[in-house]
């Protein structure tokens, strides 16, 4: 029987981090609530659901066109945002989503370590694998649903202290769990040192 072992994806520490935000920054790249990530119906519907219930939502991302409905609070760029332009809008924004891509039937992504590393308030869907990356409420925040989506935006948005204190910790995590490339890689070569 073969042994295998699961490794969850990192973050850069040299690139994904709490970078300084200006008025400008703030205006050309934040939002009060931020995704970044390509068009996916469930995703779209949940931000449409957003719009629709007063929450200004700013979408960062490719295919966004292919979405039919419209309202003036979904605001879809309709381009990706790479290297410096991602961690700005990570930083400029107070809440940023993160969805998963239920085509690949992911249970965390690239984003669910990266949005904490830049010590930024992370919310995305509860699975089992985010529950295991960060404690709820204290690291990062999770949703099941529509409705509870819209439940803890609203409320993250009216405490800022709550929302900076657990943004705070999920860099914390982040850091202390060796959830980057180097923890990642010190991880594999001591299950395999293990194996011998």
């Amino acid at each position: 029987m073969k042994n295998v072992c699961l490794v969850y994806k990192a973050f850069d520490v040299n690139f994904h981090r709490p970078i300084s935000i200006t008025d400008k920054d703030r205006k050309d790249w934040g939002s009060s609530v931020s995704f970044v990530g390509s068009f996916e119906r469930d995703r779209a519907e949940k931000m449409f659901y957003l719009a629709e219930n007063g929450i200004r939502v700013r979408v960062w991302g490719w295919y966004w066109n292919r979405f039919w409905k419209k309202h003036p609070n979904l605001i879809l760029e309709n381009r990706p945002v790479y290297n410096d332009d991602y961690i700005k809008v990570i930083n400029s924004s107070d809440i940023n989503l993160n969805f998963l891509r239920k085509a690949h039937r992911d249970k965390h992504t690239a984003r669910s370590v990266e949005i904490p590393a830049c010590e930024a308030f992370m919310l995305t869907e509860r699975t089992d694998e985010h529950l295991e990356l960060f404690e709820e409420g204290k690291e990062a925040e999770f949703f099941d649903s529509a409705g509870e989506l819209l439940s803890k935006v609203r409320y993250y948005l009216e405490n800022p202290d709550e929302r900076n204190a657990i943004a705070e910790a999920g860099r914390r995590r982040c850091l202390t769990s060796l959830y980057s490339h180097h923890g990642r890689l010190k991880t594999m070569l001591d299950y395999l040192s293990n194996q011998s």
